[in-house]
């Protein structure tokens, strides 16, 4: 089976340094990116406990297994207040 993909959605773009929106990447790759640029404070969301890093609002995905246990469903990223 194919890795799992994972693709920014253009509007999401300045949320995320350094990964090119609208490419599509491997999305471990793509995960461990968002979760860096959350310990250096750099993206305007925060992952709400208990979520997936990579929301379906902001990625698309193809390819490979989900990676949520067969579960469906938008799990949300919130803005963060400054």
């Amino acid at each position: 089976m194919p890795p799992r993909q994972a693709r920014l959605r253009s509007t999401y773009s300045d949320w995320y340094a350094g990964i090119a929106p609208g490419t599509w990447h491997h999305a471990l790759w793509v995960r461990e990116k968002a979760l860096a640029n959350l310990r250096h404070g750099r993206p305007q969301w925060e992952n709400l406990p208990r979520e997936r890093v990579l929301s379906d609002s902001h990625f698309e995905f193809q390819g490979g297994e989900s990676g949520n246990g067969g579960r469906d469903g938008d799990r949300r990223m919130a803005r963060r207040e400054e």
